[in-house]
């Protein structure tokens, strides 16, 4: 499946375990990350908005209003990090949450998350349900 442009597909408020139901724009270059974690997190109840270009970002979260962007570090033609300060610079929400998603060594994740402005970042090679949590919690506090 390729997802070029944002795709929205709308999940429940609460899932099985209690889990409050987020609104994620979910940015990745790669269709099958993309697909993946999409799946992952709409199975968890979440709503998720999946871009696979950057180009559709900025007007998905103006017309969405994401709690959580989940936003690849490594795109083509812009870094997550540039990415990210655009966003939070331009965003209709403030209380957006900004999450870098990454498989670069967490030291440098946490290198870019302080020069981006970024809320936290997330692991892209951790097990789905720390992901979950890790998305649960960025509603409420500060991730990594």
């Amino acid at each position: 499946m390729s997802v070029e442009g944002p795709d929205r597909v709308s999940g429940g408020s609460t899932n099985e375990e209690g889990i409050v139901s987020v609104r994620i724009l979910l940015v990745d270059d790669e269709p099958f990350i993309l697909t993946a974690t999409a799946s992952l997190l709409r199975g968890a109840g979440h709503e998720v908005i999946a871009c696979e270009q950057w180009t559709g970002v900025a007007s998905a979260v103006h017309r969405e209003h994401p709690d959580v962007v989940l936003l690849d570090y490594n795109m083509p033609a812009i870094k997550g990090d540039e990415l990210c300060r655009i966003l939070k610079r331009n965003s209709v929400n403030p209380d957006m949450k900004v999450l870098i998603f990454s498989s670069e060594p967490e030291h440098d994740l946490v290198e870019i998350v302080s020069r981006s402005g970024a809320d936290g970042y997330i692991p892209k090679n951790i097990a789905g349900h720390i992901l979950l949590q890790r998305i649960n919690a960025s509603v409420s506090c500060t991730v990594n």
